[in-house]
């Protein structure tokens, strides 16, 4: 092997580390993306999980609700009692016109009981 003059040896050298340092850095992006797209998963398989948990823990609760009414039900059946709903007596707040009686004074809302939801207008 011929060694050549020094700046002939030392644009050879620098084309190999060049290359080296081209590799390095192509390997470094390659792990991070890879290390990105790691994380990225994890974080929409965690937020999944979590959701999967929510919605399994609605549908106990809803089971759950279901089931308590149903015995209510079967124990009003028993006792001879009429299953109807109580809530149906008492007024819808969710309807305005449910909330004030028959007659408007002056166009105001009447004060009926505590913890009524009026609507006032100005």
């Amino acid at each position: 092997m011929k060694i050549g003059s020094q700046s002939q040896t030392l644009v050879s050298l620098n084309s190999l580390l060049d290359a080296s340092r081209q590799q390095q850095q192509t390997q470094r992006e390659d792990f991070q993306e890879k290390k990105l797209a790691e994380t990225r998963e994890s974080r929409i398989t965690t937020r999944q999980n979590e959701r999967d948990a929510l919605i399994q823990q609605n549908r106990d609760a809803l089971k759950k609700i279901q089931d308590d009414i149903r015995l209510k039900n079967l124990q009003k059946l028993q006792n001879g009692d009429s299953i109807e709903d109580e809530g149906q007596s008492s007024p819808n707040l969710n309807l305005r016109e449910s909330i004030y009686p028959s007659q408007k004074v002056n166009n105001k809302p009447a004060f009926e009981k505590l913890g009524q939801i009026l609507d006032i207008r100005i």
